[in-house]
């Protein structure tokens, strides 16, 4: 206490001479006596009360704020009266709950930007019958927890008059103001009623890559049809030229050889009839770094602000040179896997083999040796497997296993009608006390198990092939590693709900999905936030499915949960994905099955390697964000 008062004396010494240093100066310190006060005053608060200090620093989270997630379209096109669909996903980043109903409930408004801040726009040109009121499009369905995102869906009505607007819309808390972070803005086009004679149909697809290496130029051409009443002119009147959307702005592909800053190129014909098709010839210019580079194209007619019923999206794809981690092995072997073939009806089934073949229980008693050609009936009831062979029965309490003396033998389910019933390995029969099914289970390497994969006809080129085989054993490398997914029916993957398996009949007739297996051994694709004390090798859960709607889905928007948890599964550009019949799926099933449209698109794996002459580590780089990949095992 006395070193206290010492330190504190000298400290109040100091005090008074800066005062007197400033005594003429600030009209504060005229009162040397009341500033002492205060300045000691304060030093005493801090001494006695340590933590108010911090928390006057500390930031809180806030009530109420929210992020702007994905939307169905950031920009449209209609025609005058048209209604439009739209759908935003808000993320609920504040303290507070989103309330539905109430006196603090949220909901979506139309507003407009004032000099004070936003405000809502009673003067929306935009109002559609099913608003809540006359700037509310929506409401929120649900309450929204603190973490927790929701689906905002409403309409909007266009205005009868053609034009370009921008339309800005924001959530509200209602008796507390608009929800930071909560707005966004979407671009809307009218089209006027001349705009039907200038049309095209560029046909199914609304989006066109290019490959090209990093840094170099390129003269590409784009061919559209002229469904519009309006010959198309190459010059003079009657002009229609390709341009990119925003007219105002300066494209990251912009050419010498554009005309101007904005316009990239011109007809190859003279004039284009309605019903013709026409070319657009234009060079474009590639960043000088790896990576995908999209941007909005348009064509231009006179007069008009455009003349295509919805922009182009132009994506110059620069691969990086294929790398994979050849040197990283992180498992010591080849993993085993076991595949959940089908649970049976009467809990009883026949097997055979060309070869002798052992029938044992699962701790490795011989329990039958069956020669070549020899049927085995299995059969379970009340607890107890009996096996029947000839005249032999033999009853066991354990589940059963049947094994080929030689390790390249091939066993058949003898009483399944279906051609695709051999396989290798070794077959298991087995009762699961949590669902009461019983289940033949396949068990054997996981690059056998590859090669049986009725995921893919024959015919697809080999990077394709290579691509589907890599995402297929990162997915079941995924599960084999974190076995939870059928933990309760002993086994790993399921042979139909998960990736369709069909086994030794099936890798007959693929020798050349059997190739891409072979080359890509052990290759999967990993991820950092992928790593835990099971999956050491980081391989990631790699869904695909077979098209999407111009874009792949992410985990979160699919399957709920954490939106941080699979970071590598977020929505990416896809126009090569898009379902073609029909255009692409209104629904899909969540929480499995179906086109769930999430990570890799089957269509456009196939088209980036048919038609572009990309590699299976470009097109698996551009659906899985994020990831590197190894050679994981020898």
């Amino acid at each position: 206490m006395v070193l206290f008062l010492l330190t504190f004396g000298r400290i109040l010494d100091k005090i008074n001479a800066v005062m007197k240093n400033f005594k003429n100066n600030f009209e504060f310190f005229r009162f040397p006596t009341l500033g002492l006060l205060m300045l000691v005053g304060a030093f005493i608060f801090a001494l006695v009360n340590p933590q108010s200090a911090e928390a006057a620093t500390k930031k809180s989270k806030p009530d109420y704020r929210a992020s702007v997630g994905v939307r169905s379209s950031y920009y449209l096109q209609a025609e005058p009266g048209e209604i439009i669909d739209l759908s935003v996903i808000f993320n609920n980043t504040g303290a507070k709950t989103w309330k539905a109903k109430g006196a603090n409930l949220v909901a979506l408004n139309a507003v407009k930007m004032t000099k004070t801040g936003l405000d809502v726009n009673r003067a929306t040109v935009f109002k559609e019958k099913s608003w809540g009121t006359i700037v509310r499009p929506a409401s929120l369905n649900k309450d929204v927890k603190a973490g927790e995102s929701v689906q905002v869906k409403f309409k909007l009505k266009a205005p009868k008059k053609a034009g370009e607007y921008v339309e800005m819309f924001s959530l509200a808390v209602r008796g507390v103001d608009f929800m930071p972070g909560g707005s966004f803005k979407i671009l809307v086009r009218v089209d006027g009623p001349k705009t039907s004679q200038y049309q095209i149909d560029s046909g199914l697809t609304t989006s066109a890559v290019y490959v090209m290496p990093k840094g170099k130029s390129k003269t590409f051409e784009l061919t559209v049809k002229n469904t519009g009443t309006k010959t198309w002119q190459r010059r003079g009147e009657g002009e229609v030229v390709l341009a990119i959307a925003d007219l105002a702005g300066t494209s990251q592909f912009y050419h010498k050889n554009w005309y101007g800053k904005n316009i990239l190129g011109r007809l190859t014909t003279k004039e284009v009839k309605p019903g013709q098709k026409g070319t657009f010839r234009f060079a474009l210019q590639a960043p000088d770094r790896y990576g995908e580079f999209t941007e909005k194209v348009q064509v231009i007619a006179p007069g008009l602000t455009r003349a295509v019923n919805g922009l182009l999206s132009l994506t110059v794809a620069i691969p990086e040179p294929a790398v994979i981690q050849n040197g990283v092995v992180t498992l010591a072997a080849e993993p085993i896997i076991r595949v959940g073939l089908t649970s049976l009806n009467k809990d009883i089934a026949t097997f055979s083999s060309d070869q002798i073949y052992l029938v044992q229980d699962t701790v490795g008693t011989v329990l039958l040796e069956v020669p070549a050609q020899g049927q085995t009936k299995i059969q379970y009831s009340a607890g107890v497997y009996t096996l029947t062979y000839n005249s032999t029965v033999i009853k066991s309490s354990l589940p059963v296993r049947l094994t080929g003396k030689n390790p390249n033998t091939i066993l058949k389910v003898s009483s399944w009608s279906t051609p695709y019933n051999l396989f290798r390995g070794i077959l298991e029969f087995r009762h699961t006390p949590a669902t009461g099914l019983v289940w033949v289970i396949n068990e054997l390497p996981l690059e056998q198990y590859l090669s049986g994969l009725a995921e893919s006809g024959n015919s697809g080129p080999p990077e394709f092939l290579k691509t589907l085989v890599t995402a297929a054993r990162s997915y079941a490398l995924f599960h084999n590693l974190r076995k939870t997914k059928h933990a309760d029916e002993f086994y790993d993957i399921n042979s139909s709900t998960d990736q369709v398996y069909e086994g030794y009949a099936y890798e007959l007739k693929v020798p050349n999905v059997v190739a891409a297996v072979q080359t890509t051994r052990g290759v999967v694709a990993t991820h950092p936030s992928a790593i835990t004390e099971k999956n050491t090798v980081g391989t990631i859960v790699a869904a695909y499915s077979s098209c999407n709607d111009g874009r792949s889905h992410s985990y979160h928007e699919v399957w709920g949960g954490d939106k941080d948890y699979f970071p590598y599964l977020v929505s990416v550009n896809d126009p090569l994905g898009i379902c073609t019949s029909p255009p692409y799926p209104t629904t899909y099933i969540k929480g499995g099955g179906g086109n769930h449209m999430v990570g890799m698109s089957a269509f456009g794996a196939l088209k980036y390697a048919r038609d572009q002459g990309l590699t299976f580590d470009w097109i698996l780089k551009h659906y899985y964000t994020g990831i590197t990949l190894i050679k994981a095992y020898p």
